[in-house]
């Protein structure tokens, strides 16, 4: 069995943290998926999407997407990274651990947005009628999604705890 130090979780978390932080953008601004419907071919980014669900008379489902996979993903690195940022201070402890517990509870759901492309990708395939197909974009959000699990992962609750040295 492997042991970490709390002082490598803490960087192993904010090195995780980082890197989601990094290719936020990049997982927003390129395309996740290819859709085609009767020849029309249009590349949907996650904004794309939504826009495209609120056009087409979708406005609700359009919010829960946009609060799904672009709020959400997005608080959650922030969340980390003010939790990281107060690592050794006594200040906002319950705050921290409380934010800590939510955004762990909630980490593994955001790989629905994934899950529902996979099979969004698998059954949508209608020959020339229509198809859908995931893009480079998607394979960036899944690791921003994954970098947000396994920081939360990793910073252990009861380093929020500990007193600084």
């Amino acid at each position: 069995m492997i042991t970490i130090s709390d002082k490598t979780r803490v960087q192993l978390s904010a090195a995780l943290v980082a890197t989601g932080m990094i290719l936020y953008i990049p997982s927003n601004v390129m395309p996740v998926m290819k859709m085609s419907i009767v020849g029309k071919v249009e590349n949907l980014t996650v904004l794309g999407g939504v826009h495209e669900l609120y056009d087409s008379g979708l406005p609700f489902i359009a919010a829960v997407v946009f609060f799904a996979s672009f709020l959400v993903p997005l608080l959650k690195l922030l969340s980390l990274a003010w939790i990281l940022s107060m690592h050794g201070k006594m200040k906002y402890q319950r705050q921290r651990s409380d934010l800590h517990r939510i955004v762990h509870k909630i980490g593994s759901w955001s790989m629905i947005d994934i899950f529902l492309l996979a099979v969004l990708a698998a059954v949508g395939q209608l020959g020339a009628l229509a198809g859908v197909n995931a893009e480079p974009g998607a394979i960036l959000f899944a690791i921003v999604l994954v970098c947000c699990i396994f920081a939360t992962e990793v910073y252990k609750p009861r380093l929020i705890w500990e007193e600084c040295h």
